[in-house]
């Protein structure tokens, strides 16, 4: 078992089976996180020439001169091998990761930030953390012709979706940046009904920039008399489709273009073949997100199944800082309630 650096076959490693955001571990993501300026490295674990695990990590600034190391979704570890091979090649990344990002100063990093997929390959001497993407997620299998992908839904699903194309909802699939407009406008209003925290609009712009120069995903929009009311991003990535972000115009609530939106980016998927259309965070089962609970519905209601992992973990360098990090965060957090 070896680490390499300059391994290129990743993203056929990731493409291999459907992990749920493995796209945040591949080539896409780091071309995203390259035009956003951020540092980043890669590790890689070989065992006779095949590729076992990888891990993509980058780095996150803190106050008074600190960071950490964060690696979203991953490190993604082959599942097929042994928990002992799957621990040791874990254990490979996590010990070289401060050595690889020699060009930051040791002393500002405080932690490396895991979100592994599965338990199995989880450590001793890590520590469980808040969550920063979703824990859980909720996917559908597109392995069924289209009137049975309808026929698992919720009935009262299926009649939203008619009733929006009663009333004339229309949906379009569109790569062009003019139609990003309509996603920010959308999601701002998104953001102040939901009163939830949203990127700015330059993250989504450069994120739609990478899906289109890749040919890897795209926008899926719903209007209504020439009018965009809803709005999603959907990511195109190995096996799966993934309803990355989405928006929409609660005025236009009776019409019911979200449902149908999510219906025709099923489809599309469906005919794109895609195996997985991945509806991306639902609530997590210990409560802890209950403000989540209204858009978890809403995805389950077009049937499928969930995905649970076991989130965030750390693996805490330097134990005095993390223990002021962590107090800040959760002042930080009573200060906004």
């Amino acid at each position: 078992m070896k680490l390499v650096l300059d391994y290129k076959q990743y993203d056929d490693f990731l493409k291999a089976r459907f992990v749920s955001g493995n796209f945040l571990q591949s080539s896409l993501w780091e071309d995203f996180l390259s035009r956003q300026g951020l540092k980043f490295w890669r590790a890689t674990v070989l065992e006779q020439e095949k590729n076992i695990a990888t891990g993509l990590f980058y780095e996150k600034k803190l106050p008074f001169s600190r960071a950490y190391l964060y690696a979203p979704k991953g490190p993604i570890v082959d599942l097929g091998i042994s928990q002992t091979e799957q621990r040791e090649a874990l254990e490979l990344i996590l010990s070289k990761a401060r050595d690889i990002s020699i060009d930051t100063k040791k002393q500002e990093e405080i932690f490396f930030k895991l979100e592994l997929e599965s338990s199995s390959g989880l450590l001793k001497n890590i520590k469980k953390s808040k969550d920063i993407q979703p824990r859980d997620t909720w996917v559908l299998d597109l392995d069924k012709e289209q009137k049975d992908l309808l026929a698992v839904m919720h009935p009262k699903t299926r009649y939203n979706i008619a009733l929006a194309n009663k009333k004339g909802v229309k949906v379009r699939f569109s790569k062009k940046e003019a139609d990003l407009k309509y996603f920010f406008r959308l999601n701002k209003k998104t953001a102040s009904r939901n009163q939830i925290t949203t990127h700015p609009d330059d993250y989504y712009q450069k994120l739609f920039q990478v899906l289109v120069d890749k040919d890897a995903g795209e926008l899926a929009l719903a209007e209504i008399d020439g009018q965009i009311v809803a709005a999603n991003i959907l990511i195109y990535f190995g096996q799966s489709a993934t309803y990355l972000h989405g928006a929409s115009d609660y005025a236009f609530r009776q019409y019911m273009a979200p449902q149908l939106l999510q219906w025709e980016s099923i489809k599309r998927a469906h005919s794109l073949g895609k195996k997985i259309y991945d509806f991306w965070g639902i609530a997590p089962q210990d409560g802890s997100k209950p403000n989540w609970e209204g858009f978890s519905r809403f995805k389950k209601s077009f049937g499928g199944r969930a995905i649970y992992s076991p989130g965030a973990h750390d693996l805490i360098y330097d134990s005095f800082w993390y223990t002021l990090y962590n107090l800040n965060t959760k002042v930080k957090s009573l200060l906004k309630k």
